[in-house]
């Protein structure tokens, strides 16, 4: 457990899956096409036997699709979010992932504390643009970001 935290970042298991989708649910996220790449693309954290964060890396050819980025509400600023996104960056790195994408209508700020720039939603690549996430109407007008990968 990172004492800083106070919760467990691990690899999700399939059977994290509910808890994942009630989280989202929760937050007002879509889990629509969670199940795609649901496992071993997530991470969970978990603290006091329960779940109380989850983010993704969907992979598509040499490039990730950040999603599913949340925390539960009583959890928020205490570095939950922080500990995800790094743990899944670096679990993208050592895929050989060339960037990672996202869209958020709520967090760019956050996101470009990890070098992630804003770029025009047409530049994504197209195995990107066609993903289920890219594609739900709540994400028409979300900003899509990246972040090239050494």
């Amino acid at each position: 457990m990172d004492a800083t935290v106070g919760a467990a970042v691990r690899a999700a298991h399939p059977d994290d899956r509910a808890a994942v989708e009630r989280l989202l649910a929760e937050a007002g996220l879509p889990a629509d096409g969670l199940g795609e790449q649901f496992g071993e693309a997530y991470a969970v954290a978990e603290a006091d036997g329960r779940l109380v964060g989850a983010e993704g890396i969907e992979v598509y050819g040499g490039n990730g699709l950040l999603r599913s980025a949340v925390v539960a509400p009583e959890w928020r600023g205490r570095g939950v979010g922080e500990a995800l996104t790094r743990e899944r960056l670096e679990w993208a790195r050592a895929r050989g992932l060339r960037a990672v994408y996202l869209l958020t209508t709520t967090a760019p700020d956050f996101f470009a504390r990890f070098g992630f720039r804003r770029i025009e939603r047409s530049t994504a690549p197209r195995a990107i643009a066609d993903s289920v996430e890219f594609s739900l109407t709540q994400c028409a007008s979300a900003a899509v970001m990246r972040l090239d990968l050494p």
